[in-house]
């Protein structure tokens, strides 16, 4: 039930949008319902995750600004800023603070040897910042790239938004597992304990 619950704001963001072609509305949608999902969750269950406050301050910060100022390239930003957000993350866990993300998350669900988790840091902050770096180009510059009018465009980029970066998220975890499990078979051991 709040797993149906979290996905629900970006559900409804992406039927307006799809049935207005208005992004502002769609805004104005995802805002309201992050904002009564969240709610709810609390109420159930009296806490709010990191993550879910993460997510309601990020469709906040970026989709307030957007009705407000009636400006759809405002909540474009989102993408490229949390993916941002996140490889800045890993850069001051990993070379900063000498902490590595990864083996502060999983390292009781997943030892690994220091060099694994090191690597690991190493291609998700890369990936963040590409991710990023695509979603500019998605957002912003499609028109002048491959022709396509600004709502066809914006069309693009929605679809992109809801699904594509999630696939580009998932499909790299499935290579980076790959990889690992072919460079240090012994995690399958680890994980059959």
């Amino acid at each position: 039930m709040l797993k149906v619950l979290q996905f629900l704001p970006v559900i409804l963001w992406f039927v307006t949008y799809k049935m207005t072609s208005n992004l502002i509305l769609a805004t104005a949608v995802i805002v309201g319902a992050c904002l009564v999902t969240t709610a709810i969750e609390y109420f159930m269950t009296k806490q709010i995750s990191r993550m879910q406050i993460f997510l309601v301050a990020a469709i906040l910060i970026f989709g307030l600004p957007t009705v407000l100022l009636n400006d759809p390239a405002i909540i474009k930003w989102k993408v490229t800023v949390v993916n941002f957000l996140f490889a800045a993350t890993i850069f001051v866990f990993q070379f900063i603070l000498k902490k590595n993300p990864f083996a502060f998350l999983f390292e009781k669900e997943l030892p690994l040897p220091e060099e694994a988790y090191n690597t690991l840091s190493l291609w998700w902050m890369v990936f963040f910042v590409l991710a990023g770096l695509l979603n500019i180009v998605i957002a912003f510059y499609l028109p002048a790239l491959i022709g396509v009018s600004e709502t066809e465009a914006e069309a693009i980029w929605v679809d992109y938004k809801t699904f594509g970066n999630a696939i580009l998220n998932g499909v790299f975890a499935l290579i980076c597992g790959f990889v690992l499990l072919k460079k240090y078979p012994e995690i399958m051991k680890n994980l059959e304990k």
